[in-house]
């Protein structure tokens, strides 16, 4: 009878033994995510300098009661990937099958970009937590959109989601048991809708000598650069007027004749050429007294988007 009793205590002894085992080593003493709002900025066909956008990215680390320690030094850095749709280790933000290209940086210069083995804090963060506590860490990033890109990219929001990587520095939790989570932040760049007169009209010029059996033709340039895609308008404020007594109309179009007004176009995010064609009759006899006589007038040509 004792002999059965002795075995059943260290049955239960070694069963309560397992139990407070499995407690002790169950809950992580630390906890630390990252966080952060991301960038939403712009892109302009015609910007000849990088958009820079400073944004921030928060470390939260949580120390419960559990851990065996009262107190636990936590060391961290963070780095960040090449997004969703990157070309290479290109990041790139995506509007249906165009592209953006965007860098995010440790610096304002835009020179060091933030991936890979470049991290933040560039020095490991380094810290000691008391149980029931939560420290919080803000570091800033800044988000580089270079300038002149394909200059076919159609107007409109361009998206990505970049992954924020934690660990402490040699990997691992190390022997406070920190438990990381990494984080991610959205990429949005917004290509506005534009349109720009690039080159202005040159002045339209008659030769005109008085009563001359044919009309007069003559043509005036210029240039209009519109986001891809984007349908515009063109139009003169009038199609007729008179100089110096001499009647001309005036028309819109591609080539150095003829054409329309209003005329319309779509734009492909360069430089388009369009011209300015008038006509002055032919058998005018003018109000010139003289040899010579100049006239002007000024026409206004608005483009609509």
């Amino acid at each position: 009878m004792n002999a059965q009793l002795f075995r059943s205590h260290t049955v239960a002894w070694l069963g309560i033994l397992f139990s407070l085992s499995f407690s002790h080593f169950a809950q992580a003493a630390v906890l630390c995510s990252v966080t952060s709002p991301g960038f939403s900025a712009a892109y302009v066909t015609s910007n000849i300098t990088t958009n820079v956008t400073a944004t921030s990215f928060t470390v939260t680390c949580t120390k419960d009661a559990v851990g065996r320690r009262a107190t636990s030094t936590i060391s961290y850095q963070v780095t960040a990937g090449n997004g969703l749709q990157p070309t290479g280790t290109q990041n790139r933000a995506k509007k249906l099958t165009s592209f953006l290209n965007y860098s995010v940086s440790t610096v304002p210069t835009c020179a060091t970009p933030w991936k890979g083995a470049t991290v933040l804090p560039s020095i490991a963060a380094s810290f000691v937590m008391a149980i029931n506590t939560t420290v919080t860490n803000t570091y800033t990033f800044y988000g580089c959109i270079p300038p002149l890109q394909v200059a076919t990219a159609p107007a409109g929001n361009y998206t990505d989601t970049v992954t924020m990587t934690i660990a402490r520095l040699g990997g691992g939790g190390g022997r406070n048991r920190v438990t990381f989570t990494n984080g991610t932040f959205p990429v949005n760049i917004v290509a506005p809708a534009t349109c720009a007169l690039t080159t202005p009209p040159t002045n339209l010029a008659f030769a005109y000598t008085a009563f001359r059996p044919t009309a007069v033709l003559a043509s005036a340039s210029y240039s209009v650069t519109c986001s891809t895609l984007l349908p515009y308008t063109m139009a003169l404020d009038a199609t007729a007027g008179v100089v110096t007594g001499l009647n001309y109309t005036l028309a819109l179009n591609t080539v150095a004749t003829g054409g329309a007004n209003p005329l319309a176009s779509v734009g492909t995010g360069v430089a388009q050429s369009f011209f300015i064609n008038g006509s002055m009759a032919a058998r005018q006899a003018g109000t010139c007294t003289t040899a010579l006589c100049t006239g002007a007038q000024v026409r206004t040509l608005t483009i609509t988007y």
